[in-house]
């Protein structure tokens, strides 16, 4: 079912004139799905049950897509025992989660989804000023408002401060007003600002690769559940790096160089010894030459080197 949904989201990406990158191979993994069109990126989590989507993963996707400026979003089928429904928007350790019909509807159509899902049942987003100058031009005082409602003047007052309602009580406002009040969930800005924490704990080799590009002015955020152990970030960068020293490294290497063709963004793998492999658009460093720059400007400069050569 795993393989089904995510040929479905592939296939939305593709129809919507989205460049994707193929399901990332490495496990664990924050992310499995990296599409752009224009401004637009997207990191896209894919399970068919989102009950396995743990804290630490949520966690770390949502850092990702803050150092990258791209939109993290879950797809999924099922929570626990229950489908999830069409044009509903639910919350899974603060990463918006849709299925594949209402991940359809948002890039393909255009079509935002207003409902969310949250203990109790569904509710829906009003435009509390929007609200507020319609009431106004009927003539209606809040007081009016409530009794039509058959609630309190307070629940107006809160609906006009943008206090979330229930559908039922959404819908009867749109046929009083004889317009829509409910706010659409923009689910390329659901996440809220996500603290980075910048300690490194690398060991070895890669413990002293991370401290040399700090001593130069790079910034450096690690990452454990993806193709690369860093971001780094030099002369306003984001730049995809790989600092570990393992056998696999071509095979990391290559998917760090289609996430970055996909981003247009500078991927680096500072290795300790020379390899024999060649990516495109991934620039393989020496941990020694790290040693003979002084500044990110010369780092940036490096990379360019190298990817040119």
């Amino acid at each position: 079912m795993q393989t089904l949904v995510v040929e479905s989201v592939l296939r939305i990406l593709s129809k919507a004139g989205y460049t994707v990158t193929d399901i990332v191979e490495t496990k664990p993994r924050c992310f499995d799905i990296v599409a752009r069109k224009g401004d637009i990126i997207l990191l896209l989590k894919v399970l068919y049950n989102i009950d396995s989507l743990k804290y630490e993963m949520a966690k770390e996707m949502k850092i990702v897509a803050k150092l990258l400026k791209a939109s993290p979003i879950v797809i999924g089928e099922k929570y626990k025992n229950d489908y999830l429904e069409r044009g509903v928007v639910y919350n899974r350790h603060g990463l918006p989660v849709v299925n594949t019909a209402t991940f359809y509807d948002f890039i393909v159509e255009g079509v935002y989804p207003l409902v969310y899902s949250a203990p109790g049942g569904f509710f829906v987003k009003i435009d509390g000023e929007k609200l507020r100058e319609m009431r106004e031009k009927l003539g209606l005082s809040i007081g009016d408002l409530a009794n039509i409602l058959g609630v309190s003047r307070r629940t107006v007052k809160k609906y006009e401060e943008n206090v979330d309602a229930s559908i039922e009580t959404a819908l009867k406002l749109e046929e009083i007003f004889g317009t829509e009040v409910i706010k659409a969930i923009d689910l390329l800005n659901f996440v809220q600002d996500e603290n980075i924490d910048a300690k490194c704990d690398f060991a070895g080799k890669e413990g002293e690769i991370v401290r040399q590009l700090e001593c130069i002015g790079v910034k450096v955020y690690p990452i454990k559940h993806a193709p690369f152990d860093v971001v780094s970030q030099a002369e306003e960068e984001s730049i995809l790096t790989g600092v570990r020293q393992v056998k696999e490294i071509d095979k990391r290497a290559t998917i760090l160089g289609r996430i970055s063709r996909v981003l247009s963004t500078k991927a680096v793998y500072i290795v300790d010894r020379k390899v024999k492999v060649e990516v495109n658009s991934v620039a393989f460093v020496m941990k020694d030459e790290l040693q003979c720059l002084s500044s990110p400007k010369d780092f940036i400069s490096l990379l360019k080197e190298k990817i040119e050569d």
